[in-house]
């Protein structure tokens, strides 16, 4: 459990990289230092998690934004929400029917 909840966090920040093999929906991580330290196996929103040895880790929910975690004995761990940004929403400034009240009161 903790093992896990360290992966991921190291996964989210970036320590791991990944090798992913596309046919399969696996994908190996490596720790900071090149060692093997687990596998995933991706299923529509599911996401496993293995250990090393090939012990079962605990999986990830994924449902729009949000991201449930949930240990190796199915407890529940936490949730993570995706940063999507929002496109800004430009507003074209309205053309006055009165500049000369608009200039007297600073509009």
């Amino acid at each position: 459990m903790k093992e896990l909840i360290v992966a991921l966090i190291s996964f989210t920040l970036g320590y791991f990289t990944a090798a992913t093999d596309a046919y399969a929906q696996t994908t190996a991580i490596y720790g900071p230092n090149g060692q093997y330290v687990g596998q995933t196996f991706q299923n529509g929103n599911v996401t496993s998690f293995y250990g090393p040895t090939g012990q079962y880790q605990g999986q990830a929910f994924r449902s729009g934004n949000t991201t449930s975690l949930y240990g190796a004995n199915g407890q529940y761990q936490g949730q993570t929400f995706s940063n999507t940004p929002v496109a800004p929403v430009i507003i074209a400034p309205q053309q006055s029917l009165t500049p000369m009240f608009d200039s007297v009161f600073g509009r």
